[in-house]
Order: C-alpha cells, then sequence, then structure tokens
C-alpha cells in the first residue's frame, strides 16, 4: 500500500476468531448478516477474524514500526507469535528501524516492544503517548514492585486475555523506557515528517490515529478506534457497535463519530488495528449504500 511516497506494510502477528458478537455484547448475530462477505475469511457466519500485527512504513529516510502485535506468547482466544517472521520478510534488520509509534498502550499493540528484558529494535526511538503511559502506569512510575501491581489493575478487562506477569506495561515497556520520547496527542502532532498523530481517545486515553500526509495524499491508521469495519459504514447513532473494552465509551464513541464522517467525505483510505490481514479500505457507495471497498495492492 502507498500514500504518495510512503510505502506501508502488513506485519501479521496472529489472529483471534470470535464471534462477531464477542467484542460487541449488545449485538445480536442478525446485525452482522449486511455484513457476510466481512466474515468470509472464517468460512463461518457470524466468525470473525480479528487480525493482530502492526505496520512497517517507510517514509524518507524512516523506517517505522506502527504497532507490535501480542508478543511471543498469546493467551487463547489469541493465536500468533508471527510478528518475527512478518518483519524478516521485508529483509530489514531489527536495527534498521529507527521509530515505533504506539497507537495506543494495550497489550496487544505492544507486545514486540521487547522480549527477554531486551528491546526489539535496539535502535529505534519508541514514540509513546504520554496520556496512555499516566493512564496504564502513573505520572511519576518507578517500575517499583508497588507501582507495577498498581498499574497492572489498569489493565482491567484485557488481564483476561493476556499473561500480566509478561504483557502488561510495566513488563514490556521497561526495557525501552530510556528510548521512549513521549508526545501529547490531544493536539495535533508531527511525529515524523508525513506521520501526523491524531487524537482518537475513548478506547483509551491516548488512543491516537496516525495521519500519512505525503505527495498531496493522505491515509489513516486507526489503531484501535475501531475493531471492525462495520463501525464505519452505519451511522451507529445509538453507539450500537459499542466495543467492549473502552475505557470511556462516550468518548470513544465521538471520535468513530468524528473519523466516520472524515472518510465518507473525503473518501480516505484506511487501515484499522484488527481489520482482516490488516489490509487497507475505504468506504465507497454501492446503490446508495455504504459499503466496504478493499483497496490493498
Amino acid at each position: 500500500m502507498r500514500i504518495g511516497d510512503i510505502e506501508i506494510t502488513p506485519l501479521i502477528d496472529g489472529e483471534a476468531v470470535v464471534p462477531g458478537t464477542a467484542f460487541y455484547p449488545n449485538l445480536k448475530e442478525s446485525d452482522w448478516e449486511p455484513y457476510d462477505d466481512l466474515l468470509e475469511p472464517v468460512f463461518h457466519q457470524c466468525l470473525h477474524l480479528n487480525t493482530l500485527g502492526g505496520y512497517l512504513v517507510r517514509a524518507g529516510d524512516r523506517v517505522i514500526v506502527v504497532d507490535g502485535g501480542s508478543g511471543p506468547m498469546p493467551k487463547f482466544p489469541f493465536a500468533g507469535g508471527g510478528f518475527r517472521a512478518a518483519f524478516a520478510s521485508t529483509g530489514l534488520k531489527r536495527a534498521d528501524v529507527t521509530d515505533v509509534v504506539f497507537t495506543h498502550l494495550h497489550f496487544d499493540h505492544i507486545g514486540w516492544a521487547s522480549v527477554d528484558g531486551r528491546p526489539t529494535f535496539p535502535d529505534a526511538t519508541y514514540h509513546v503517548d504520554r496520556r496512555d503511559w499516566d493512564w496504564f502506569l502513573g505520572p511519576d512510575f518507578s517500575f517499583s514492585d508497588a507501582d507495577v501491581e498498581k498499574s497492572i489493575e489498569k489493565l482491567e478487562l484485557s488481564a483476561s486475555f493476556c499473561y500480566p506477569e509478561n504483557d502488561a506495561p510495566a513488563h514490556r515497556l521497561k526495557p525501552i523506557v530510556n528510548q521512549i520520547e513521549f508526545f501529547d496527542g490531544s493536539d495535533e502532532v508531527e511525529l515524523l515528517p508525513g506521520v501526523v498523530a491524531l487524537d482518537g481517545s475513548g478506547h483509551t486515553p491516548g488512543q491516537v490515529v496516525l495521519e500519512l500526509r505525503s505527495a498531496g495524499e493522505k491515509g489513516l491508521m486507526v489503531g484501535d478506534l475501531v475493531h471492525a469495519e462495520p463501525e464505519f459504514l452505519q451511522d451507529n447513532e445509538l453507539g450500537s457497535w459499542n466495543f467492549i473494552s473502552h475505557t470511556d465509551h462516550d468518548r470513544a464513541n465521538a471520535a468513530v463519530d468524528h473519523y466516520r464522517k472524515r472518510l465518507w467525505d473525503e473518501k480516505l483510505p484506511v487501515a484499522g488495528g484488527h481489520f482482516s490481514g490488516l489490509r487497507w479500505g475505504r468506504v465507497g457507495q454501492d446503490g446508495g449504500k455504504r459499503v466496504w471497498e478493499d483497496i490493498s495492492g
């Protein structure tokens, strides 16, 4: 996939195959029926392929990894461990990566930040939204046992889907703490040339949307702003596609509304943190009905 002169490659770590209603407990199976084609990769009605991983972004002289999957020891229903192989398939060395950007600090986005107490990308700057750091760890976090235990409580529902003793931010981020560069995504901030962080908070306090800008083109990488494509297709006036683990559901739904309107009005290409196959798409029209158009090359 290309946005102007920026090249983006998916780095698939694994998957979770779940009922379409599992992460949206207020939905019925019938709510998914208009989107059967989006469930097709699993071959069964109302089972959704929730892909885990990240993206490799090459922008000028920068080699950027956006999000880092769930790590080497995923917990059911997550299956994975493929991030290393996906990265190796690019032909790059770990030391070639100049930057890592996390859209937020949930375990399934920072899983390969470090392994066995060492940074996965030894020469990279890790870009972290201070709002998420303060939420999951704390403004004056010291990595003391007491601070670590307190931070694990912040995992809330996510603790059921990971191994906190390995996957909590306090553990995954400790080896990279000296490589972290904080930013505040509550306002637009250019992290790197052509890579702009925009506020998308609600799923977590520091969830950001990355807007890629190059040669007059734009594209959005939305992380966990949404978890399935239909969230961008419906008006969602009642917040019907209401993901289970938002920290602030009202704020999250408002953020989805904001970016949904941009996708409709500007016809922007978009990639999600969990779209099937980590493929890009855009919202199109078919006979007056909004449809998902796959546009990955």
